[in-house]
């Protein structure tokens, strides 16, 4: 599976270099002009509306027809060529994705080179002065976490409980792609995947680019910056949602290799990938959870993967399925069709690395079907070296789930006889230290529920506490914090009415899993989420992941709000309504308001706090920014 070196990925550095190759995007051009245009009302019906005409948001997650008209063309295609359509787009040409496009938006994408500028001299106003080499020193948050427990604490933090109230942003960058990675910031640079599938390196202190990767598949994981081999010589690991992961040199932006890891249809990277000793540990996820609506298509196949591979070269050394047996026919639906399993077992996340006990631990997704197994919503741990699972942990079973299955009348045929709650794990096992020198790890669930596990005792249970009543968007929808004493939980519970859902945020203590505070979150802001999102509702829960510092957690809501929270009380420190202030990115020709978070938390590093606001699903009409906050915004 591996590609060939140097495969000639769009790369522009700034200053002094051009772009180098044509726009991945120009490959759209070249249909026979002598041939009928594509009809993309009749593609539209045949490829999208059974998920898209009229879904129902109690079971589905598919934006509306409507909510599809308010994004931009490119979006459209890009969402169908390298983001989760791709699997439905399967055999189109480009120009019929064009007309799918033009007949959703009343616009034709324009394949440009995407840059959130279009403007030549807000482009060049955004060029660095100068380009000097790398390094991996100063302070840092590289990738999920800044360090390996995915405990997403920053301990040396220069910003503070006393300073925190004095934020103001510094620096603000605009791009497109409807969605964000959570930013890495590794020796005074900040790296940033988009979902339009490029890959920014942009100075921390400034904003300014110095170079930008184009032509990958969305990002949304975070980057992950370090060695490529023993020279020292610094590479960015990136893994897409096409389930390609890619080795691109830090200094310049050139890509070193490339290995499709991931490419089984509906398989795609939405975790970190994680640098260990000279090895790239990849987590690998899916959305087989929306095959139902793909006509004739034999469900389900997919398996939760974790592939290790050589950091220098991108080879594979070895491959782990949470689910050993491989998926056979195991009934017959009532279509005549077989049906496949087990199957599931996703892993969203970024995998936590121990390197005491020389472990790496994951925790896993849903089951696809009813055949059982003991692998979906469970935590495992695995060997660095060999991949060999040491234990395992189900924590919820037979949570069998399909996107738009209802157990009516009337559902798809692949649908599990028996359905689940889809409480499965989005976010990273998170290990810390207990008095004494014992360990503990941690998981949070879409169910809404913290549990501790014993990492000596083969996953034993150590406590739990259940925070929500959750749902199919959360609960604890992709990640916890963790300092010394407490573990923090966000609760997005976007489907509840207020008096039944625990929407903000919650301490828990490490020692005992007993509640220390709750922050309820506030009344709504609409303006920024309004109903037209992808779960027809305006919510003000906490979806995006947190991140803590010394006396101070930051959490960021589907409304638009960042919020500062005192770790010993949850009192608020500070706050910044994103989508209801205006900024004025350095790379854009016109100001412009922040929006909702969701999926990757802010990062923590040298005196600033980088968010990501925008997150299409969460808003059809987000508007991207990568903000960056300091002290007096000096």
């Amino acid at each position: 599976m591996d590609m060939a070196q140097n495969t000639g990925r769009v790369v522009w550095a700034l200053p002094g270099a051009a772009l180098f190759a044509l726009s991945l995007a120009a490959a759209a051009t070249g249909a026979d002009p002598g041939a009928p245009a594509p009809d993309g009302a009749v593609l539209f019906q045949q490829r999208c509306a059974a998920c898209h005409q009229n879904p129902d948001q109690a079971t589905s997650r598919a934006p509306s027809k409507s909510v599809l008209a308010a994004r931009e063309p490119d979006a459209i295609y890009a969402a169908l060529t390298d983001g989760p359509m791709k699997p439905m787009a399967a055999g189109l040409a480009p120009a019929d994705l064009d007309a799918i496009a033009r007949y959703l938006t009343g616009r034709a994408p324009s394949h440009d080179a995407p840059v959130a500028a279009r403007s030549g001299d807000a482009r060049r106003a955004a060029a660095c002065k100068s380009n000097d080499a790398p390094t991996a020193a100063g302070p840092n948050w590289n990738g999920w976490s800044p360090a390996l427990d995915n405990a997403r604490f920053a301990a040396a933090s220069e910003i503070t409980a006393a300073n925190v109230g004095q934020l103001k942003v510094k620096w603000a960058f605009a791009f497109i792609g409807g969605l964000g990675s959570q930013p890495t910031v590794v020796g005074g640079r900040v790296y940033l995947g988009t979902g339009a599938g490029q890959v920014y390196s942009l100075d921390a202190a400034t904003g300014c680019i110095h170079w930008r990767a184009d032509g990958l598949g969305s990002v949304r994981a975070a980057v992950s910056v370090g060695p490529l081999d023993a020279s020292g010589r610094l590479a960015a690991f990136v893994g897409d949602r096409a389930g390609g992961m890619h080795a691109l040199d830090a200094g310049t932006g050139k890509e070193l290799w490339a290995n499709k890891v991931a490419p089984t249809p509906f398989a795609t990277i939405t975790g970190s990938p994680v640098l260990y000793d000279g090895r790239v540990y990849v987590p690998i996820s899916s959305r087989e959870e929306i095959s139902t609506y793909v006509k004739g298509y034999q469900c389900c196949h997919f398996r939760g993967q974790i592939v290790a591979l050589d950091a220098a070269t991108g080879k594979e050394i070895w491959r782990t399925y949470m689910i050993p047996d491989e998926p056979r026919p195991f009934r017959e639906a009532p279509d005549g069709m077989p049906v496949y399993g087990p199957a599931g077992a996703a892993i969203w996340s970024a995998p936590t690395i121990d390197p005491k006990r020389h472990w790496l631990y994951v925790a896993t997704g849903d089951s696809y079907t009813d055949a059982p197994t003991m692998a979906s919503d469970a935590v495992m741990a695995l060997d660095l070296a060999s991949g060999r699972i040491a234990w395992s942990r189900q924590i919820t079973a037979d949570d069998n789930y399909l996107v738009g299955c209802t157990g009516k009348d009337g559902q798809p045929s692949s649908c599990p006889l028996r359905l689940g709650p889809d409480a499965d794990f989005g976010a990273s096992p998170v290990l810390r230290e207990l008095p004494g020198g014992r360990s503990v790890l941690m998981v949070g669930q879409k169910s809404g529920e913290v549990t501790a596990l014993d990492p000596d005792d083969r996953g034993a249970p150590l406590w739990h506490n259940g925070l929500s009543r959750g749902g199919p968007l959360g609960g604890i929808e992709w990640g916890l914090a963790a300092d010394a004493d407490l573990v923090f939980a966000p609760i997005a519970d976007p489907f509840l009415p207020k008096e039944q859902g625990s929407q903000g945020l919650h301490a828990v203590r490490i020692a005992d899993g007993t509640l220390a505070w709750f922050a309820p979150a506030p009344q709504p802001d609409c303006a920024v989420a309004p109903r037209s999102s992808m779960v027809n509702t305006c919510s003000n829960g906490f979806s995006a992941a947190p991140t803590a510092i010394p006396g101070v957690v930051f959490a960021g809501s589907l409304d638009g709000i960042l919020r500062a929270y005192a770790t010993d009380t949850g009192k608020v420190l500070w706050s910044e309504n994103l989508g209801q202030t205006t900024y004025r990115p350095r790379n854009a020709p016109r100001p412009m308001k922040g929006d909702t978070m969701n999926a990757g938390g802010p990062a923590v590093a040298g005196g600033a706090l980088y968010v990501v606001s925008g997150y299409q699903t969460s808003n059809a009409k987000a508007r991207n920014l990568l903000l960056a906050f300091t002290a007096g915004g000096r």
